[in-house]
């Protein structure tokens, strides 16, 4: 009797690595651009906008993107609603992000 757990155990054990094989996978995600060498793609998504719920005045929900070699893009708008004194600053300040090959 003891020879049989014993065998059933092993064939349990023996059993593990093929089991996390078969069970096992990697995930991939894609940004749903289509584009070949040679050519930019991008895609523009709003998330967290802030936009949504009870918007008792004017609510506002700017999206820009710019792709490809030397593409720059820049925005400066306001709104306000409903308030007496209210200070916007809206000052141009712009950000250069340079990308440069992690191995050569």
């Amino acid at each position: 009797m003891a020879s049989i757990r014993t065998a059933r155990v092993l064939a349990a054990v023996a059993a593990l690595p093929l089991t996390v094989a078969l069970c096992g996978g990697v995930a991939l995600a894609d940004n749903g651009s289509f584009a070949n060498d040679g050519s930019n793609a991008a895609v523009a998504t709003v998330g967290g906008s802030g936009v949504g719920g009870n918007n008792t005045g004017n609510s506002s929900t700017t999206q820009q993107q710019a792709a490809g070699s030397g593409a720059s893009n820049q925005n400066t708008s306001a709104q306000v609603s409903g308030s007496a004194f209210t200070a916007i600053d809206q000052s141009d300040h712009s950000v250069a992000v340079n990308f440069t090959p992690f191995f050569w």
